[in-house]
């Protein structure tokens, strides 16, 4: 065995064994129990075929969380990465404001999203709550709402607050990107008439693209696999209308018990996964300029 072979072994190894031990063996673990009615009661199972897979396209709560995780995957495409563009743009100077600003902003990432959830459902109270109080003090007592009880308010101010976490991610990884390009590049394109916006799509977008196919990736296997969030402000009401795919599968294994059937969602879940991440790169690398 060559040298080379060798240490190519040993620094390999043990990556390669703990992927398999932590991803390959569950995923294949999870895709022996989707093929039967196992329970996590200990009840014996059996092998049912693809009924689980069929009663979860044809199951109106699963259909309703896949939608529900559809919808917030593409809002969080679109507003994390732009909020985190738009600061990132306005805090690249090397001022005094500029660091301080920055050391403010990055609280939001280094907290986990269950004290984040707390600190929403404060700022969402219904009646003390901080969203509530600013209207009362402006006149607009009459658009007070129960954010995190009502239907139709529920979902958008869950997301808020994640969006605002993943704003920060996005910011972070724009502002490495933003150091890294070369300022000879602006000033040329400014000496060539170019002005604000023109400089800013023609030329930092295009550059910036390989950042952005990280930051699209990130948010969006953050908002694929997002159930501590939810758990923590509304456990998936009211009336499952904040009950992502993650939060379904744990309703149904924990509540209902049924562990062929969560089997099957997670892998639903880890399949859609799998396209958006293999969509975000293909993408990514189509558009590069670093091949």
């Amino acid at each position: 065995m060559r040298p080379t072979t060798r240490w190519a072994i040993l620094f390999m190894g043990p990556p390669i064994l703990l992927f398999t031990a932590i991803v390959v063996v569950p995923t294949a673990m999870a895709l022996r129990l989707s093929f039967t009615d196992a329970n996590i009661l200990g009840q014996t199972s059996q092998w049912i075929g693809f009924d689980n897979f069929v009663e979860a396209f044809t199951n109106e709560h699963v259909r309703k969380s896949i939608r529900i995780t559809l919808v917030w995957t593409l809002f969080g495409a679109l507003i994390p990465p732009a909020l985190g563009l738009g600061i990132a743009m306005m805090l690249q100077a090397n001022t005094r404001f500029a660091a301080i600003m920055k050391s403010a902003l990055f609280v939001p990432i280094s907290i986990s999203l269950v004290v984040v959830g707390q600190v929403w459902i404060w700022i969402y109270q219904p009646g003390d709550g901080l969203i509530n109080q600013m209207l009362g003090l402006v006149g607009l007592e009459s658009l007070e709402e129960a954010w995190l009880a009502n239907r139709s308010t529920a979902l958008w101010a869950v997301f808020i607050a994640w969006a605002w976490q993943q704003a920060v991610l996005a910011m972070i990884l724009y502002l490495a990107g933003l150091t890294s390009i070369p300022g000879e590049l602006v000033e040329a394109a400014r000496v060539d008439g170019a002005g604000q916006f023109q400089v800013f799509r023609r030329v930092i977008v295009p550059l910036l693209r390989p950042i952005t196919t990280v930051v699209l990736s990130l948010i969006a296997i953050n908002s694929l696999r997002n159930f501590d969030l939810v758990f923590a402000m509304t456990q998936g009401g009211p009336v499952r209308e904040t009950e992502t795919m993650p939060m379904l599968v744990w309703r149904i294994l924990f509540r209902q018990h049924e562990q062929g059937l969560a089997s099957a969602v997670s892998l639903i879940l880890f399949a859609m996964t799998l396209v958006v991440v293999g969509g975000l790169t293909w993408w990514g690398r189509r558009g590069s300029y670093v091949d």
